[in-house]
């Protein structure tokens, strides 16, 4: 079993990766001049981070937190399709 700590930790970071990566994300779309390529591949790769992150840390973890888990990679995964269409 994941410790509850542990866990938090990785759901955070992965919840605070979502943000940014929405954030560039939109700013992509409204084609802000603020945006480049780098900036908005870095979204990209921190979200796959995240991902693979919180698809490990899933192995050890108990029903409850894999259903906490589940609904964060659910949120990546739908970001980055997003961006994959969008670029």
């Amino acid at each position: 079993m994941t410790e509850h700590q542990s866990l938090r930790t990785f759901l955070d970071r992965a919840e605070q990766v979502i943000a940014y990566a929405k954030e560039q994300n939109d700013l992509y779309n409204r084609q802000e001049p603020q945006i480049d390529d780098v900036t908005y591949s870095t979204a990209q790769q921190q979200l796959e981070e995240a991902y693979i992150d919180l698809q490990k840390v899933s192995q050890s973890s108990n029903a409850q937190q894999r259903e906490e888990i589940q609904r964060v990679v659910s949120q990546i995964l739908d970001l980055q399709n997003d961006m994959i269409i969008d670029e």
